[in-house]
């Protein structure tokens, strides 16, 4: 009896030690992105939770090879949006959670605004004076997601920006 008291104690203690174990295979790499005091998730409102700590998981490796990209998405603080950049084809792509305004606070960059909806959510897309593509995504009356491509000037970057509009939705 005694024996299988130790047994089983020892079996346990040797479970404890392998479930605590903090090893992680593969190889290091250096965390090249810029870091800010960001909280992890925003409640916006209406039950809508935005990640502003991990803006590029807006975006999933499936739709970053939907979008043909030929960087890897690197998260940024723009102004007051907390951004995800990366570049394809057709230009330089950014998704920004802004966590402080909602779409009626969308402010024109010079070009025409136009209301529009994508998926089931309200929205404004403008092009720009420099010739980008914006599509704010309303998500609630003080929260938006705002989608920008800059083109390469050979094409437009419209199609883009609503493609990428439709993923994060």
């Amino acid at each position: 009896m005694k024996r299988l008291v130790l047994l089983a104690g020892l079996a346990a203690t040797m479970l404890g030690v392998a479930a605590c174990n903090n090893a992680t295979s593969g190889q290091p790499s250096p965390d090249t992105s810029t870091t800010q005091n960001q909280p992890a998730t925003s409640n916006s409102g209406g039950g809508n939770t935005l990640p502003v700590g991990n803006p590029c998981s807006l975006l999933s490796s499936g739709d970053l090879s939907r979008l043909g990209a030929t960087s890897t998405p690197t998260k940024n603080q723009i102004g007051t949006a907390y951004a995800c950049e990366l570049d394809n084809a057709e230009g330089h792509i950014i998704v920004g959670i802004r966590t402080n305004v909602g779409l009626q606070g969308y402010n024109a960059s010079g070009g025409t605004v136009t209301d529009i909806t994508v998926g089931s959510h309200q929205a404004k897309q403008e092009v720009d004076s420099t010739g980008s593509c914006i599509i704010a995504l309303g998500v609630s009356s003080s929260s938006r997601v705002d989608i920008t491509v800059t083109g390469d000037g050979t094409t437009n970057p419209c199609p883009t920006t609503m493609t990428v509009a439709q993923l994060v939705t």
